[in-house]
């Protein structure tokens, strides 16, 4: 039974387990859902019997008002599958999407541990895999196109009225629940495309397709030698079902500007390929958000790879401040970036977000600790430089105010932890 819960990704009631990987039913196109082994509560009982994850809730009192339960459920089944070792800070982390409002976790805890120790459930959980696709037919609601090349997706976008692309959906699905889609509008999926995927290192750039999920950011070895800091953003983007959908490419040309992976961009001198019938262009990222949610890309182009320098030397911070751990929205993201030759910091990169209506470089403050060295004096110069250059709105999320306090208190101690370090 999937719970309608929030509709907008936050609350993990609606979670299911799709293809082996927990997901929020609620951010998926029905045309996304075509051909895969989907998994809900109903799926854990066989003949009867109940999974030992569903009698570890009743033995410890797991289960309380029933809402989020199956949600919750469907979550630690996935972790249990995985193979992982379910320790306490692992199990907290699987369900840290998933909202509870009765009395607390810790009995949740407590069942979900029991269950590891009861064994594994009778129920074969391997995935069928998909068959792709389905496309929503002329005057049934918006039309979903399906491309099964980049150059089958190119043609379309270059047509009068080009659709508009979805991949992960984390975003757009959450907009068009607020205001549905008129019957006729047209949207092209562009998940299934191949040449839209992979991690890899290329010459002195690490490559990553615009595809790429948060999740496989997380799990990627080249990722974690080459540029760990974009490993660590992504595990701050909600929660693991978030993640399993989200896209990098989705949130660069969402242009929020409280994207959390675009500050590290920023900082890393990251440029972003463009692709369209008339060609491919290269957009560094400095350049490519031009306004409040606006970007360099024309409508007919397709973001397919993100490239980042791999600078020997360089070093990299990131620091994210929101209202809590887990299923935040940022009130300042920072990343810095410099390289240390032991005399002085060159090549200073400070990216931001939610500081001003767009992502951006603090070049002023970057002059100021370029060339220097990270002391206390240097630390202090800076705070006060950057808190001058953004320009913070009040928000229901925080007050200027408080965004220009918390950046300059980020900066100082970003440069004091590397003077100790």
């Amino acid at each position: 039974m999937v719970k309608q819960g929030c509709g907008e990704g936050e609350c993990g009631a609606c979670t299911v387990v799709v293809d082996g990987e927990v997901v929020l039913s609620c951010l998926i196109p029905v045309v996304q859902a075509a051909g895969c082994d989907i998994r809900t509560v109903e799926g854990l009982a066989v003949d009867g019997r109940l999974d030992p994850l569903q009698e570890a809730f009743l033995t410890t009192g797991g289960a309380q008002c029933g809402f989020c339960t199956p949600g919750i459920l469907m979550a630690a089944r996935a972790l249990l599958d995985s193979g992982e070792e379910p320790t306490e800070e692992r199990i907290r982390e699987a369900i840290a999407g998933n909202l509870c409002r009765c009395t607390g976790y810790t009995k949740i805890i407590e069942a979900i541990a029991l269950a590891s120790r009861l064994g594994s459930s009778d129920r074969d959980r391997s995935a069928t895999g998909t068959t792709r696709r389905t496309v929503a037919p002329p005057g049934a609601g918006p039309i979903v196109l399906a491309p099964h090349s980049l150059d089958e997706a190119l043609e379309s976008l270059a047509e009068p009225g080009a659709p508009q692309p979805i991949a992960g959906g984390t975003d757009l699905m959450v907009a068009l629940a607020a205001a549905s889609p008129v019957d006729g509008q047209r949207f092209i999926d562009i998940r299934g495309l191949d040449e839209l995927r992979g991690i890899v290192v290329d010459g002195d750039h690490l490559s990553l397709g615009a595809l790429t999920t948060y999740a496989e950011l997380r799990r990627s070895s080249l990722v974690a030698g080459a540029l760990p800091v974009l490993a660590e953003a992504a595990a701050t983007i909600g929660a693991l079902q978030i993640q399993n959908r989200g896209t990098i490419g989705g949130n660069i040309v969402n242009a929020s500007p409280a994207g959390d992976m675009l500050p590290v961009l920023l900082a890393t001198d990251a440029s972003f390929e463009l692709v369209s019938r008339r060609g491919a262009r290269i957009v560094a990222a400095d350049a490519f958000w031009i306004g409040y949610r606006r970007t360099a890309r024309a409508v007919d182009e397709l973001l397919t790879r993100i490239r980042i320098p791999l600078v020997p030397g360089r070093q990299v911070r990131y620091r994210k401040v929101g209202t809590r751990r887990a299923q935040a929205i940022s009130k300042v993201i920072m990343a810095v970036a410099w390289r240390d030759n032991g005399i002085a910091w060159r090549d200073v990169r400070i990216g931001l977000g939610s500081v001003a209506e767009r992502p951006i470089r603090a070049r002023a403050t970057e002059a100021v600790l370029e060339g220097g060295r990270p002391r206390p004096e240097a630390a202090e110069c800076a705070a006060t430089t950057i808190q001058a250059e953004i320009s913070p709105i009040d928000d229901v999320r925080s007050s200027a105010e408080y965004r220009r306090a918390v950046t300059g208190r980020i900066l100082r101690r970003i440069i004091l932890d590397a003077a100790d370090g």
